[in-house]
């Protein structure tokens, strides 16, 4: 393969299609997460679940992607990555039937499991497949960008559903998305190369333990901040006196910012290097919280979600692109799935825990003392990639 051809290779027809696919794919599985506020308001009020029950199944769907990522990224080198994402999608379809049928607490608990184990097999060959472009930053860039533009396009419709239809709308919602995974299948790499393959063999590096430790573990703990807050962000509103109309325009505007934010990745690159970016992505975080928890009005509040929309693709893109250089085989980027929704399992169900015993700003509070420790592991991490290249 001669280096002419692999600059190329970006700009191909066929190379485009396969990208779209790829990013079609994971916005199938991101569904769940997508809707996640919505659906956590709607299992309280339509199937009259307590705070802390809305929690924990926010929370299992979380531990369920977590559990089949991880399983994914430590044994999964050698599986046929379609058949996973298929299997994926066949799982969350069954687990999304479930809490139609039923308004028991513990089968939609199960079934939420199933659900959230089908999606972390298809997020972790996404994340992977897109770990092993030639330019990471910039595809994690354009996956963000690709997935917040149609994510904007998708929540008034979900508002619009959960509104006629109520919760069950919104789990029919996001089974006709999984359903575009068997359309999009065939276009995902099969093998662990992923977009590398040039018909040359390729050997494993050891796995960056220290690395990956440390920058997995900003992971988890950002997660837990951000999945606590963000599956009750719709309640917050409800608490700081705004309609349920109000709030649904706020989120779907929050997809807009999130856009603005995946842009600003792709465009940015590493201008101004990846650490001052991750490190203001977090400081916004905090600020963030302080509007949504403690909003005074619905212009505060809608700021407070708006930065959230805008800084959530830029952590993503320049920690993603950060594991990425750290491992290129992409193994820490699969695992940061693990991270990602662990954190976002274990975030939900603790704070619908404090929100039972001491109202909903004390969920706003367990989020700022998550970022506030995220952000204290960035300077470590920075130790770790300036022998590379930040």
């Amino acid at each position: 393969m001669t280096k002419a051809w692999i600059m190329k290779k970006p700009f191909d027809l066929s190379y485009a299609i396969t990208l779209v696919a790829i990013f079609s794919t994971g916005i199938a599985s991101a569904g769940l997460l997508l809707f996640k506020p919505l659906i956590v308001g709607a299992l309280i009020d339509d199937y009259h679940f307590t705070p802390a029950q809305s929690g924990f199944v926010a929370g299992i769907e979380m531990a369920g992607i977590g559990f089949s990522s991880f399983i994914v990224a430590a044994f999964g080198g050698a599986w046929n990555r379609r058949w996973v994402i298929l299997i994926g999608a066949t799982l969350g379809i069954l687990g999304s039937l479930g809490p139609m049928l039923s308004e028991a607490y513990m089968p939609i608990l199960l079934c939420r499991l199933m659900a959230g184990v089908g999606c972390g097999l298809i997020a972790a060959v996404v994340l992977a497949v897109i770990g092993t472009t030639r330019d990471p930053d910039r595809t994690f860039g354009l996956y963000y960008m690709f997935s917040y533009a149609s994510a904007a396009l998708l929540m008034p419709l979900a508002v619009w559903t959960m509104i006629r239809y109520h919760i069950v709308g919104g789990y029919l919602l996001i089974t006709l998305l999984l359903c575009i995974v068997f359309v999009t299948a065939h276009r995902i790499p099969a093998t662990y190369t992923g977009l590398r393959e040039d018909g040359s063999k390729h050997t494993l590096p050891p796995f960056p333990w220290a690395s990956g430790v440390l920058s997995l573990g900003l992971s988890l703990i950002f997660w837990i901040g951000f999945g606590g807050i963000w599956a009750f962000v719709e309640r917050l509103g409800v608490t700081a006196g705004l309609e349920h109309a109000d709030i649904g325009g706020v989120l779907s505007l929050s997809q807009v910012a999130a856009f603005g934010g995946a842009m600003t990745a792709s465009l940015l690159h590493l201008r101004f290097g990846r650490t001052p970016l991750l490190a203001a992505s977090i400081g916004f975080a905090i600020l963030a919280v302080v509007m949504v928890g403690w909003a005074s009005s619905i212009s505060v509040f809608t700021i407070g979600v708006l930065i959230f929309g805008f800084i959530w693709p830029l952590f993503l893109a320049y920690l993603g692109g950060t594991m990425a250089l750290l491992d290129p085989a992409g193994r820490i980027i699969a695992m940061s799935v693990a991270s990602q929704t662990v954190g976002m399992a274990i975030g939900p169900a603790v704070a619908g825990v404090l929100a039972g015993m001491f109202g909903y700003v004390a969920i706003a509070i367990m989020a700022i003392v998550c970022f506030a420790l995220t952000l204290a592991l960035v300077p470590p991490l920075m130790l770790k990639i300036r022998p590379n290249d930040d």
